[in-house]
């Protein structure tokens, strides 16, 4: 399948005519994010990465709940459907999201389009219908490793340095509540984590949201202070894997100034 720049003329007069109470959401994307919501769920139709995908979304089954076994229950529910994308996500009237790639030609016509999404909404109600098993005994340990042990990983003095340079960036951008710069530090951080071998995606980190010590994903009272390089790196690893499935984890690692404290604490133990 072709990139694609804008959602075919097609593919959007199909899901009007199915879904004639959409609305657009135009500043999500090259040719929007057009939304229709149908009262206990939303559908969604946009282009992610060049592709055309219809996703469909529902309340959690549950209430409260905090960010990290929110992302373990996502996970959860992916391993119950693998061929589904699953992320709690914001921006759909309902946060926990299940999404498929509409495998049509571009050029295909309208009648096309139209079966194409009558058939995967099928399977996304299908996924979607997989809430609550996920959701079955969310507080036992797993998925992934003991909750109460943390595993080791080795860590290079210059990893440590590249960390520990951003620091005192992100001391200035939380000091001066300028947002938009504490997310191009992210990207920054994100970048090195990729690039100096950081982030390890070959093996699961999710069960590490369960350690007692990260609190459950309520990042500001997370006390890094007294952290190993090791437990500098599993956390970090653990938030990005665990964005995955709630994309709100990242950004309130930032808010909360989780990732600037683990600058801080690198560039401490770099200097050891």
């Amino acid at each position: 399948m072709s990139i694609l720049h804008h959602l075919p003329p097609a593919a959007l007069a199909a899901y009007t005519r199915l879904y004639p109470k959409e609305r657009s959401e135009g500043s999500h994307g090259a040719g929007g994010r057009y939304l229709a919501d149908l009262g206990h769920e939303t559908a969604a139709l946009e282009l992610q990465q060049g592709r055309v995908v219809l996703s469909l979304a529902r309340d959690c089954p549950f209430g409260e709940i905090s960010l990290a076994y929110l992302a373990i229950f996502v996970c959860r529910l992916a391993a119950l459907c693998p061929e589904v994308g699953v992320a709690y996500s914001p921006g759909y009237y309902h946060p926990i999201v299940a999404t498929l790639p509409l495998e049509v030609p571009a050029e295909a016509p309208e009648s096309a389009w139209s079966a194409a999404i009558q058939a995967t909404v099928s399977r996304l109600e299908a996924a979607l219908d997989k809430q609550r098993d996920a959701a079955r005994g969310l507080s036992d340990d797993g998925p992934g490793e003991d909750s109460r042990n943390w595993p080791e990983v080795a860590v290079t003095a210059e990893q440590l340095v590249v960390l520990g340079q951003l620091a005192d960036d992100f001391a200035k951008a939380q000091s001066n509540h300028d947002h938009h710069a504490i997310g191009l530090m992210e990207e920054r951080l994100h970048r090195r984590l990729r690039s100096f071998g950081i982030l390890k995606p070959e093996r699961s980190w999710i069960g590490c949201l369960r350690l007692d010590e990260l609190n459950s994903g309520f990042w500001s009272s997370v006390r890094v202070e007294q952290f190993s390089a090791s437990q500098l790196v599993v956390t970090l690893n653990t938030l990005y894997e665990g964005n995955r499935y709630n994309t709100t984890l990242v950004d309130q690692a930032c808010c909360e100034g989780l990732l600037g404290r683990i600058a801080a604490r690198s560039r401490q133990l770099a200097t050891q």
